[in-house]
């Protein structure tokens, strides 16, 4: 299970390995911390002395016990993303019968059926993960 610090880390750290030369900062006041893990807004911006200066702020979601790093190309509001991440997840658990609990509970090609069609679900919401 990580902890807020870790989580920090894990973002700017999924962030800077796109390559893209823009600076990333978690904004620790915006932070919201629910029990999934947490919502960090993320200031971005290009390096001091190029045409595109302007900051732009990013959200994403971690979870604190599977390390997932979540962010939507649709600019939802915090709580917006957070409402749906967190019915995106509910889904996910209750679909699969607390799948950690009971993992022989559905037949295997049903559970990859719940689980595709969750994550196309999800790309139609914008959400998408940050690896």
């Amino acid at each position: 299970m990580l902890t807020s610090d870790e989580a920090q880390q894990l973002v700017l750290t999924k962030l800077k390995n796109r390559q893209n030369g823009l600076n990333y900062q978690i904004v620790a006041e915006r932070t919201v911390e629910r029990p999934f893990g947490w919502l960090f807004c993320v200031a971005v911006s290009a390096p001091e002395g190029t045409v595109a200066a302007e900051k732009l702020e990013q959200l994403v979601v971690v979870n604190r016990y599977v390390g997932q790093v979540i962010e939507s190309s649709i600019a939802y509001t915090p709580d917006r993303l957070i409402e749906i991440y967190e019915a995106f997840l509910a889904k996910s658990q209750s679909s699969t019968n607390d799948w950690c609990l009971t993992i022989s509970s559905l037949p295997h090609l049903w559970k990859s059926f719940l689980r595709k069609r969750l994550a196309k679900k999800a790309k139609e919401m914008g959400l998408r993960e940050i690896r």
